[in-house]
């Protein structure tokens, strides 16, 4: 038998967010046979630490902010053997590549972008910054990892990074944790009080943009009084969210339930999920819900959203921000039933390049080229 590979991975925590959930995922998932995988984390916490295969060597960098972990990693990338390392987390990304280098290391270097380069709240002179450090770096890696089309088409246009180095990776979110999930039953009162119910998964931060969500769900109980918004996540801006429902009288139709390792039991009960998003890279929570076959409205925002969803064919795209077209789509659909049926049958066929096997051979195949 040949020799496997022995990868590092790096990333900040395992906390709650996609990222953290696909990297459980390779972890679980990655061939024995031909890989060997350890993890080092910023600091060893998070919801899914539990979840880490007992296979898998956990290193805690023990540092409080992304940067200061590269003094750690350095020592540890000196003092190991490791053929690849391996950053699934862009944040992560720069001080692993930092960290390498200043080692010396010669192996193979994996960096990961896994959102728009662009952040729309981002000062120019940040942005700038940030572009300069990231195309440094980024070139002096052996491959970049991008979570979309849209995401690889900025690695090379706004960063300069070859596409030959560039390696679309589709995240290995469809599993039997998935499917299982699902099929569970939903418990939660809330899903008895209301006829329909809709559905939202994701951290409470300006990106996910539940303030254009709440303004469509608004407009919707002004037309249908049978239906409730079920929210799933939490975050820094939960209290302002929950501020919001109560100035607009929602508090009685809009429930807060917090983070749930099983999201996949909503999904598949929820009349419709709704992703609100005002950039991404690739929506895990969207990928999820296709699967489960919730029928979904989504943000048509930057990126990903339109590789997974053709406009009245598999869900519906509303631009960013537009809560008036959210609300109107969200209608329509709750008034159609046969509208959330095509939606439902067509919606897992588009993500059948992020099944496990599909997902975790492209994270793996190109480190054997």
């Amino acid at each position: 038998m040949s020799k496997r590979l022995k990868i590092l991975f790096v990333r900040p925590t395992l906390g709650y967010g996609g990222a953290d959930r696909v990297t459980v995922n390779l972890l679980q998932a990655f061939d024995r046979k031909k890989f060997q995988c350890d993890l080092a984390l910023m600091r060893a916490e998070g919801e899914f630490i539990d979840q880490l295969p007992s296979d898998v060597q956990l290193f805690n960098l023990k540092c409080s902010s992304l940067w200061p972990m590269w003094k750690p990693l350095k020592k540890l990338i000196s003092e190991s053997d490791y053929d690849v390392v391996y950053s699934t987390c862009g944040g992560a990304s720069m001080p692993m590549m930092l960290a390498t280098w200043l080692s010396g290391y010669k192996g193979i270097t994996v960096v990961s972008e896994r959102n728009i380069l662009f952040p729309p709240k981002k000062s120019k002179a940040k942005r700038r910054l940030m572009i300069f450090i990231k195309a440094f770096f980024y070139k002096k890696a052996t491959w970049v990892t991008a979570v979309s089309k849209g995401v690889a088409i900025e690695c090379k246009d706004i960063l300069g990074v070859p596409s030959s180095r560039i390696q679309v990776v589709h995240n290995p979110i469809v599993n039997k944790t998935l499917l299982d999930g699902a099929r569970e039953k939903v418990d939660h009162p809330f899903f008895s009080q209301f006829e329909q119910i809709i559905l939202a998964v994701g951290r409470f931060e300006w990106q996910k943009d539940y303030d254009t969500l709440l303004k469509a769900f608004q407009k919707v109980t002004q037309v249908n009084k049978k239906v409730g918004l079920f929210i799933l996540g939490k975050g820094l801006l939960e209290n302002h969210y929950r501020a919001m429902v109560s100035e607009m009288q929602l508090d009685d139709k809009v429930c807060f339930s917090g983070f749930d390792k099983n999201p996949f039991k909503y999904m598949a009960t929820a009349d419709i999920y709704v992703l609100s998003s005002r950039h991404e890279g690739m929506p895990g929570t969207l990928v999820q819900a296709l699967a489960c076959g919730a029928a979904c409205v989504s943000t048509d925002c930057p990126t990903g959203p339109n590789e997974l969803i053709t406009d009245g064919k598999n869900g519906y795209l509303v631009n960013v921000g537009d809560d008036i077209a959210m609300s109107e789509r969200i209608l329509h659909l709750l008034e159609n039933h046969d509208v959330r049926s095509k939606f439902s049958i067509a919606a897992p066929k588009a993500v059948q390049s992020y099944t496990e096997e599909n997902g975790v051979q492209s994270y793996f195949d190109f480190l054997e080229k």
